[in-house]
């Protein structure tokens, strides 16, 4: 009977110890570190301009700060544009941006709330950008269809949202085949869209003048140069009165009045 208590006894010890033992010893889950989405971007491959534009106008800060807050809980949505939808732009285009330009560029790719498919699909348009513009927020509107499809309208085109790269609250990172232009920066009449954007294929810069403009303002060779009459005659009317001979005038009287005299001597 006492062997039989002690067996149990050990038993029950060496179960504890192998509980406790378990318990101590497995590592506890690692914290999450901080969203970041250039990193994101660079996994994803293809995202090589939208990522130098991030860090270019120091968006990135805005967005660590923005996606690492416990406030924000409404999370973010990028809007990346691959290289080739940068690469379908007129070239130029990026370069004649000022830092300010490129930043709101930017900006217009985000969304300040965490949409996924059924997000959209309720939301209400027009939908807020993080961008601002002459006449306020920037802002897209957005449709969906069947199949989960999602359709972003900038005001000068529409696109359809490609592959998540990232979808877990607070950031939804979303594909594009095309760079959203703000209506404000290039839209007719904007602001800058004459000098930031490329001169339209067929259009001269304003002061220039066709080939045929200045042909047809040419002057002809006789038009061009005087005749050699009428600059002698230019230089005469210059100096004085000139008789059909090219004798001044004053000589030819000269000559008038000797005469007279001379017949008037003869005479008498």
């Amino acid at each position: 009977m006492a062997s039989t208590q002690s067996s149990l006894f050990f038993v029950s010890l060496t179960l504890a110890i192998s509980l406790v033992g378990a318990d101590v010893g497995a590592p506890s889950p690692a914290p999450a570190g901080p969203l970041n989405l250039t990193e994101i971007l660079r996994k994803a491959n293809n995202y090589n301009t939208f990522i130098r534009l991030l860090k270019d106008t120091e968006v990135t800060s805005l967005v660590s700060s923005l996606l690492n807050n416990d406030r924000n809980a409404d999370g973010l949505t990028v809007l990346a544009p691959t290289d080739a939808a940068f690469g379908r732009l007129r070239p130029g285009t990026l370069n004649r941006m000022d830092a300010q330009s490129q930043s709101e560029l930017v900006l217009f790719h985000i969304l300040p709330k965490y949409y996924v498919f059924v997000t959209f699909e309720t939301t209400t348009n027009p939908v807020r950008t993080q961008a601002s513009g002459q006449h306020g927020v920037c802002t897209v509107n957005v449709t969906t269809s069947g199949e989960q499809k999602v359709n972003v309208s900038s005001g000068l085109l529409e696109t359809t949202l490609g592959k998540p790269l990232h979808e877990e609250h607070p950031l939804a990172v979303y594909s594009l085949d095309d760079v959203l232009l703000p209506p404000d920066m290039f839209g007719p009449g904007a602001k800058n869209s004459r000098a930031e954007a490329p001169t339209a294929a067929g259009k001269r810069p304003a002061g220039k003048q066709t080939s045929s403009s200045s042909s047809s303002a040419a002057a002809t060779p006789d038009e061009a140069a005087p005749s050699r009459e009428a600059a002698d005659a230019t230089a005469a009317a210059a100096a004085g009165r000139m008789t059909p001979a090219g004798w001044p005038a004053s000589a030819v009287g000269v000559v008038a009045a000797v005469v007279v005299i001379l017949l008037s001597s003869s005479q008498h």
